[in-house]
């Protein structure tokens, strides 16, 4: 396959695909001395102390451990609610109590709770006088910006919505006058069954897309049109877990970093909800920063035949 610039699907962005520039990582092994939970602050006795933890509902699971997730404040907050000055909230969601656990080893169960949470934070954040967009966030691997090896997510609230994110639901809502759909439903419609398609069930649909600016990277899209996690049921969640389990169990293999993030809507019913998933395994370099314009050297029709391979 040769190189080719490729547009977005809706949105004014170009991506060149290079594949003559790939070259699959390949898995390499962590030493013992990389996981050392007596070092790590998730698993500190501080952050079983009260004072430190949000309360949230109880989502324990059978076993030794007398807690299964926890919300706890940002140590070192960059926002916070007493600073008018940069406004916002900071949570980190430890996501188990096992350490050198990630979340592709949970149970389905274990990731469905995790995804419980991100609604419970979510829609409790949003409702604070002041805060305009909330997102919840994975950084997993070094060059993700993980800077602790131990399961966890992220929370920020933020008193302005991105502009990025208002680009973005503009070209939404500028879709929809234009076709009267949605361009994320019309999106599952064309690429269902084809060549970019990762998995597929009655609720959720998984593609690489097609002007992907990761190597790797995932669209998880509700087949339903929802527009927050909140709107989710529980069967939805199910599958949105499964995927999850799937797609990190297969960049595990090949250690790679990655972030996800989950993209509410905004204000508009014509907004739906997305989670986007975005392998590491390069670092962006001048020209990516210079223009904006990224090189992927996976094509996304590889990536989806790598995720799908057993």
């Amino acid at each position: 396959m040769n190189s080719e610039i490729r547009k977005d699907y809706f949105l004014d962005k170009y991506v060149i695909i290079a594949p003559k520039r790939n070259q699959r990582p390949k898995k390499v092994k962590l030493k013992p001395t990389e996981v050392n939970s007596g070092d790590c602050y998730f698993c500190q006795p501080q952050v079983d102390n009260p004072e430190n933890q949000i309360q949230i509902k109880d989502y324990r699971f059978k076993g030794d451990h007398n807690w299964g997730i926890k919300v706890i404040g940002n140590k070192y907050p960059a926002l916070t609610l007493d600073n008018l000055g940069a406004y916002g909230v900071q949570e980190i969601i430890i996501e188990t109590p096992e350490h050198g656990k990630e979340l592709h080893n949970f149970s389905l169960e274990h990731i469905v709770r995790v995804l419980d949470v991100y609604e419970e934070r979510y829609e409790l954040l949003m409702k604070k006088p002041g805060i305009c967009y909330t997102l919840v966030f994975k950084n997993e691997g070094g060059k993700a910006g993980a800077s602790i090896p131990h399961a966890h997510s992220q929370v920020i609230a933020l008193p302005i919505i991105p502009p990025k994110l208002k680009k973005e639901a503009d070209a939404v809502d500028e879709y929809f006058q234009k076709n009267g759909t949605c361009p994320y439903c019309d999106i599952i419609q064309s690429e269902i069954g084809g060549p970019r398609e990762i998995y597929s069930d009655e609720h959720l649909f998984v593609l690489s897309p097609y002007a992907s600016e990761s190597p790797y990277g995932a669209w998880f899209i509700p087949k339903r049109h929802v527009r927050t996690i909140g709107d989710l049921s529980q069967a939805e969640k199910l599958s949105l877990a499964r995927a999850l389990k799937m797609t990190l169990s297969k960049l595990d293999e090949i250690d790679v970093s990655y972030n996800y993030f989950i993209q509410n809507a905004l204000d508009l019913e014509s907004h739906h909800l997305i989670l986007r998933l975005s392998p590491r395994p390069n670092i962006w370099a001048g020209l990516e920063l210079g223009t904006g314009i990224i090189i992927n050297p996976i094509p996304p029709e590889e990536a989806a035949k790598f995720y799908k391979e057993k």
